[in-house]
């Protein structure tokens, strides 16, 4: 058997084992800050709701570290995009659609970071915890949540023909004449 690196992208030596490309590390990395700045938003909230400026840092700390994590994770998407954009399932206008989405979420979602930044600077020391403060954060936190899951269904559509917009092909069995069946799709 020959040794196999799982975050290689050569050729797997084994039909178990599928190699790791571009799109798959993309897939992987696009869900921290999807999944993570939402929950982060969530610390923060907790924070302020328990009047814990401790709690309400580590929410705004997790924001911008989140929010800087998107970056890298933007990044991915343009070799991701280069792996897949020569297979017969690949839809370019689904692909742009994504990308630029993707590219005004990204800017959003940085921006969001930066206000959170601020907001964790003026905590420094004993100052008290503005509310008006935390509201901007957390308003900015709900607008880059949005844009990410939207940008992420844009994402999903190009491989997954069954979110895409329309109903999905209605697929039925037609019989050959051989007597075996094999499934045709209708629109």
């Amino acid at each position: 058997r020959v040794a196999f690196h799982p975050w290689s992208c050569e050729q797997s030596p084994s039909p178990e084992v599928a190699p790791v490309n571009a799109a798959h590390i993309h897939l992987i990395v696009n869900h921290l800050p999807i999944v993570g700045l939402p929950l982060a938003g969530l610390v923060a909230v907790w924070g302020v709701l328990r009047r814990s400026r401790d709690i309400v840092r580590t929410g705004l700390g997790l924001i911008v570290i989140l929010s800087v994590i998107t970056y890298p994770v933007f990044l991915s998407g343009g070799r991701a995009e280069d792996s897949i954009e020569e297979a017969a399932w690949a839809v370019e206008t689904l692909i742009e659609r994504h990308e630029e989405r993707a590219e005004t979420t990204l800017i959003i979602v940085l921006v969001t970071g930066a206000i959170a930044a601020v907001a964790l600077w003026q905590l420094r020391g004993d100052r008290p915890l503005k509310l008006v403060g935390a509201g901007i954060v957390l308003g900015a936190v709900l607008i880059s949540s949005t844009m990410l899951g939207w940008t992420a269904l844009d994402g999903g559509k190009i491989r997954h023909d069954e979110i895409r917009d329309g109903s999905p092909p209605i697929r039925e069995t037609v019989e050959t004449d051989d007597g075996a069946g094999h499934e045709e799709a209708e629109h």
